[in-house]
């Protein structure tokens, strides 16, 4: 499971190349959680100008993809 030990590094070079990822990783999810924070504002300051809450959000897609929407009924519109 993931990548194959690479067995031709010394172990002191492993573990640094090793440490190397671990800091890289924590830094992309710390830029992650940050962008998330930047953009649930956003989203939020977005809802209150268009004075729309979130019961009233239209329901959205089953799924990560949001591939499968939900049916409108256009007859009643």
């Amino acid at each position: 499971r993931g990548r194959k030990r690479n067995d031709n590094l010394p172990p002191s070079r492993a573990r640094d190349v090793q440490r190397a990822f671990r800091a890289r990783r924590t830094a992309h999810l710390q830029a992650l959680e940050q962008r998330i924070t930047e953009l649930e504002e956003e989203n939020n300051s977005l809802r209150q100008a268009l004075n729309m809450g979130q019961v009233i959000r239209p329901p959205l897609g089953k799924g990560p993809t949001g591939r499968y929407k939900h049916k409108i009924d256009h007859a009643k519109s």
